[in-house]
């Protein structure tokens, strides 16, 4: 699987600092490993009392990683996600995993909360925008009209009975960068905890939790001056968007984040960071946010998801200027570096 990257140009997260442990967790050390998957990079971090026990972890996390990318990812074409794409041509319904059917419940879940604008459905969209961006010109208005077309989150139904999912026009592709990582995160602390590790902290690719500490967080700012100290205790953080990617294509300035809604990248840049108390939803929510006008990104929050929290800075294309728009409680959780 190979998401839309989460970037870091305004809210680098950074792991730089723990609190003292208390005494009686002063036996256990500090361990570290990064595993490649999904097509960026995990890094684990956890406190065990021996080298064994760290090793036993990693594995098991490891292995955790590798099974959900062999499960969610749309390169693969042997996965369950892929399978479950070519069904698409019959357009019959497909019982799935209970890791697919948690990510695609909690997907379309929120795809009708923003109207589409958060869409596991926009496959062929994704790989249309790859190839505009390769060749620099833009396609013509039936050849989108058909991409469209195969897209949407009305044409993937699920079944809650029979945990089958069924795609009702054929020729999809399912993607499921903006929500997979963050699920990926969850399942990792939860195995790290059935191997016995009560304190460890998570990252893949701007997505990160932690548990059994107060984890602290380096979030840069807008340039290396400007930092704030985040304290993760019982959150999880994500980090979409692009401020300072962009590409011109035919006199027209795209981000490389597209808009379900039009199948074209973006024509402002933002940069959201959310802080949610689980990862699957700080992940999803920093790509649906990354997509909203601030009016209802602020309404979904408020109405949907009041025990999260989010900032927001989208850049005025006209004279450049950045506006910073901020949800909930957000800054609440930061104190001075």
């Amino acid at each position: 699987m190979r998401p839309p990257k989460k970037v870091a140009n305004a809210f680098a997260c950074i792991l730089v600092s723990l609190l003292v442990s208390c005494s009686n967790e002063s036996q256990e050390r500090r361990y570290q490993k990064v595993h490649p998957q999904m097509g960026t990079t995990f890094e684990i971090t956890l406190f065990a009392s021996s080298a064994e026990q760290a090793e036993a972890a990693f594995r098991a996390a490891i292995k955790t990683l590798d099974s959900l990318n062999a499960g969610l990812s749309d390169y693969l074409t042997d996965s369950e996600l892929s399978q479950l794409s070519a069904s698409s041509k019959d357009g019959a319904p497909q019982e799935v995993s209970l890791e697919l059917w948690t990510v695609l419940n909690a997907a379309q879940t929120l795809a009708e909360q923003t109207s589409g604008a958060f869409d596991v459905t926009v496959g062929p969209l994704t790989r249309l925008w790859r190839q505009t961006r390769r060749r620099g010109s833009l396609p013509s208005a039936k050849k989108l009209a058909q991409i469209r077309a195969r897209s949407g989150y009305k044409h993937l139904a699920l079944f809650p009975k029979t945990q089958s999912a069924q795609l009702n026009t054929p020729n999809m592709r399912l993607d499921l960068g903006g929500i997979a990582k963050g699920y990926a995160v969850d399942q990792v602390l939860a195995t790290l905890a059935e191997q016995g590790i009560s304190r460890a902290l998570v990252s893949g690719g701007g997505d990160l939790r932690g548990i059994g500490h107060d984890w602290k967080i380096v979030v840069q700012g807008l340039n290396t001056k400007s930092a704030q100290t985040l304290t993760l205790k019982a959150l999880s953080a994500a980090t979409s968007g692009d401020l300072h990617k962009s590409i011109t294509i035919e006199g027209r300035e795209f981000s490389h984040l597209i808009n379900p809604h039009t199948g074209l990248g973006l024509e402002f840049r933002r940069t959201v960071t959310v802080l949610a108390p689980d990862c699957m939803t700080a992940d999803a929510l920093a790509s649906a946010l990354s997509i909203l006008p601030t009016q209802d990104a602020t309404r979904l929050l408020t109405q949907n998801y009041p025990e999260c929290s989010a900032k927001i800075l989208t850049q005025n294309p006209k004279d450049q200027q950045l506006v910073e728009t901020v949800i909930g409680n957000f800054n609440q959780h930061f104190t001075d570096p």
